[in-house]
C-alpha cells in the first residue's frame, strides 16, 4: 500500500499548497429575490462581504438590494453580464442611491429615488475581451466597477436596471458597412457585484458545485452541454469493466462505490477541462487558468486513486482498514474541492462503511 499512500500524500500536499499560495479570489455566488421596488429591497447583511447577485431583467425592469453602511467605509460594486447577452449589446444600468450622493448621471424615468438621496448612474462601454474566472470557470463582462467611501451614514441602495423602451429607441447602435441600426436589447442576464472581502461559510464553500451549474445556466448553456463531459466519463467507466468481462455482481459493495467515486471524480475533472475550454474561446488568458488547472488536477488525481484502491486486491485485514480511511479522505477532500457533484463523495464514504469482501 505504499504507493497509495504515496499518492494520497502527494494530493495532500497540493491541497496544501493551494491554500498557501493562492489568494482568495471568488465572491460568493447568490441567486433568487425579488426587489423589485425600493420598498421590497432585498437587504443585504455586511454589504463588505464580496457577493455576486445572479439575476434576470425584463424590458424596463429594476431590482434594488439595500444596505446599511456607516459613513466612511467602504462601497464596491460592479456588473457581470453573460457573454451571449453581452453580445446582444444588452447593457443595463448600475445605479448607487444614498445619503450624500451627488446626482451623477442621467437617471432613467421609472426609477424611484427617496427624497433627500442622491443617486449615481455609472456609464460604461462593454470591454473588448470578456474576463476569465477560474473558479467555475466561466467568461463573462466586467464593464464597471465603483469604489468610494460612504459620504453619510444610512441606508444605500445598489439599483440594476434594463433599458427601457425610450432608451432603447435613443441608444441605437449604428454598425456595419451598411450603416444598418439594431436596437440594444431590454432584457438579458446580470450579475451584481457588492463588497470587497473574500471570506466564505462552510455552507457556501461546500455548495458551490450547485451554484456552478446555476452559472452555467446563468451564461446561457443547457443542462446537456453541463453534464454531457460527466456522462461521458461514466459511460468509457462502465465500459471499461464490460470490456474486462468482469459484471457488477463480481463487485462487493464497497468496490461498486469507490469504482463509481472514481468515475464521479473523474468526470468533474473532464467537465472543468470542458468548460475551461469554452469560456477560453470567448475571453482571453488569465491568471485563474492557474486555479482551474488546479481543480483539474486535483479532481483527476482524486478519481485515480479511488479507482486504483478499488482495483488493488488484497488481505481484508490492516489493508482493508487502511483503505476504508483513504476512502473517508477521499470524500472529505471531494467535499471540499467540489469533486464529483456530490454524489462522489457519498459514494466514497460508502466505500468506507461497506464491506469490501464478497458473501459466498
Amino acid at each position: 500500500m505504499k504507493r497509495g499512500t504515496l499518492w494520497f500524500s502527494g494530493i495532500i500536499l497540493l491541497v496544501v499548497t493551494y491554500f498557501l499560495s493562492a489568494p482568495a479570489l471568488a465572491h460568493v455566488p447568490i441567486f433568487g429575490g425579488e426587489g423589485k421596488s425600493i420598498e421590497t429591497a432585498i437587504q443585504i447583511e455586511d454589504p463588505s462581504k464580496s457577493r455576486v447577485f445572479y439575476g434576470e431583467l425584463g424590458s424596463g425592469d429594476f431590482r434594488y438590494y439595500g444596505f446599511i453602511v456607516e459613513k466612511g467605509e467602504r462601497i464596491v460594486l460592479g456588473l457581470t453580464i453573460p457573454v451571449e447577452d453581452g453580445n446582444k449589446g444588452f447593457t443595463p444600468h448600475l445605479i448607487l442611491i444614498g445619503p450624500g450622493l451627488k446626482d451623477e448621471g442621467k437617471v432613467p424615468d421609472k426609477l424611484k429615488v427617496p427624497e433627500g438621496y442622491g443617486a449615481k448612474v455609472l456609464s460604461y462601454n462593454l470591454p473588448e475581451s470578456p474576463v476569465y474566472e477560474g473558479f467555475t470557470p466561466s467568461a463573462f463582462y466586467s464593464p464597471v466597477k465603483l469604489d468610494i467611501k460612504a459620504p453619510e451614514s444610512g441606508m444605500y441602495y445598489a439599483v440594476v436596471g434594463a433599458p427601457q423602451e425610450t432608451d432603447l429607441r435613443e441608444e441605437n447602435v449604428i454598425y456595419g458597412k451598411g450603416l444598418q441600426e439594431r436596437e440594444i436589447p431590454g432584457e438579458g442576464n446580470y450579475g451584481l457585484i457588492l463588497g470587497y472581502r473574500e471570506t466564505f461559510t462552510l455552507k457556501e464553500w461546500l455548495s458551490i458545485p450547485l451554484n456552478q451549474i446555476k452559472i452555467y445556466r446563468w451564461e446561457g448553456q443547457s443542462l446537456f452541454l453541463i453534464f454531457t463531459p460527466l456522462a461521458l466519463t461514466l459511460a468509457a467507466g462502465l465500459l471499461a469493466i464490460f470490456l474486462k468481462r468482469e459484471t457488477v455482481a463480481e463487485y462487493s459493495p464497497a468496490r461498486v462505490s469507490g469504482m463509481l467515486a472514481g468515475l464521479f471524480f473523474l468526470g468533474t475533472g473532464v467537465t472543468y477541462i470542458c468548460q475551461m475550454l469554452i469560456s477560453l474561446s470567448k475571453s482571453s488568458y488569465s491568471s485563474g487558468i492557474g486555479i482551474t488547472l488546479f481543480l483539474i488536477l486535483l479532481n483527476i488525481g482524486l478519481g485515480i486513486i479511488a479507482i486504483a484502491l478499488t482495483l488493488r486486491n488484497e488481505n481484508y485485514g490492516k489493508g482493508s482498514a487502511r483503505k476504508r480511511l483513504y476512502f473517508f479522505g477521499l470524500g472529505i477532500l471531494g467535499l471540499l474541492f467540489w469533486a464529483g457533484w456530490f454524489i462522489g463523495p457519498l459514494l466514497a464514504f460508502e466505500a468506507g462503511l461497506l464491506p469490501w469482501k464478497l458473501k459466498r
